[in-house]
Parts: structure tokens; sequence; C-alpha cells
């Protein structure tokens, strides 16, 4: 395949991560935002287990799109930096990588939440499923701050138009560490979704951009 053809379907993949994620979401649903038994038992009532299957598994999937995408940002890391160490792309890497693997385990989470209500295990221990998964949820935004600001500074040496990206990818992962933060210490508080959109908003503006202009060796071909 064309490096050129790479190159876009790696820009792509950020892209489609934040719609499939977005589609799998509207599948199955928003979890409570009341930490409570009966907010959970509500929840449950309104949707079947193979919905929420569905719309996890297509979650997930998006998820699994979003590491592509950050191995695509591994690639034009170490192509803007080929005389440094890139240590800085290897620890964005790293952390998108352990990022998707936390996210896994609270969309498992949700999913075994329904599923024990559905087949009458006690209030309490199904609460516990959900504590579970909103913890992990916003716990993520610790890893995700870690791969913002991993390539933000890894994109400061390259165009001007990647070094811009990179500077809002710095600003935006304190955002989000602060916001998980914050989540983390109350689970009603809806602050986190603050983070969690910025960063899905920055994903998608740098999908458009790499994929309009490809840094790989998609542009050494057309030129």
């Amino acid at each position: 395949m064309p490096p050129g053809r790479l190159s876009r379907i790696g820009a792509s993949a950020g892209i489609f991560s934040v719609v499939v994620t977005f589609v799998g979401f509207g599948v199955h649903g928003g979890l409570p935002s009341a930490a409570t038994a009966d907010a959970v038992r509500s929840y449950v009532v309104g949707v079947s287990a193979s919905q929420t299957g569905i719309g996890n598994y297509i979650e997930l999937f998006g998820y699994v799109l979003f590491l592509v995408f950050a191995a695509f940002l591994y690639a034009v890391a170490r192509a803007a930096n080929p005389d440094r160490l890139n240590w800085l792309a290897v620890l964005g890497l790293a952390a998108a990588g352990a990022y998707v693997a936390v996210s896994a385990v609270a969309i498992a989470g949700q999913q075994v939440m329904v599923e024990w209500t559905k087949a009458g295990e006690d209030s309490k221990t199904v609460l516990g499923i959900y504590i579970l998964d909103s913890d992990a949820f916003t716990l993520s935004f610790e890893l995700a701050a870690l791969f913002l600001a991993a390539v933000g500074v890894a994109f400061l040496n390259a165009g001007r138009v990647l070094r811009l990206m990179g500077v809002a990818a710095i600003v935006i992962a304190v955002i989000v560490f602060v916001s998980g933060l914050i989540g983390t210490l109350s689970i009603e508080n809806g602050i986190s979704q603050v983070g969690f959109m910025l960063f899905l908003l920055w994903t998608i503006a740098a999908g458009i951009y790499l994929l309009i202009r490809p840094p790989l060796p998609a542009r050494a071909e057309s030129a």
C-alpha cells in the first residue's frame, strides 16, 4: 500500500474514533449521574443487555481506532524529530495504550452492571460496579493527559501548524488532568465531561489537518 494512503488511513482513524465512540454511546445510553442504587436500577430498566452489549462493543471499537491514530501520531512525531531520541513519542504511544486499556475496563464494567442487575444481583454489588465504571472513566483522564502532553511537546519542534497543535495539546492536557481529578473526587460532578470533550475536539482537529496535509511520505510523493 502506498505510504500516502497509509498516512491518510492513520489520520482518518482519529476522526472516525470520535464518531464511532459517540455512536456506541448513543446505542447504550449514558450512565446515571447519581451514584445511588435507585438511579442505577432506573437506567438498567430502560435498556436491554443486548443493547448495551452492542453499544459497548461499538464504543470500544472507537477506542481501538484511537489507538491506531495514536500510533500514527507516534510516526508523525518521529518524522518531525528525526535527529532526536524521540522518547516523548514512545511515551505518548504507551500512554495511549494504557488509556485505551483502562477505558476498556470501564466499558466492561457497564456491561457487567447491566447483566448482573438483570440477573437479580443485589443493589449494593451492582452499585459497586457502577462506581468502578465511573472511577475508571475519570482515572483514565490522567493517562489521556499524559498522551496529550507527550505528543504536544514532541510537536513543538515540527512545522508551524503542528507546533500550534502541540501547544493546544499541552493546554488541553492540563484541563483534562484537572477535570479528571475533580471527577474522581466527586462522581456526580459533570466537569469531567468538559475535559473529555476538549480531548475529542483536539483529536478531530488533528485528524482533519493530518488528513488534508499528510506529513509522512505522502508529501514526498506529490512533490
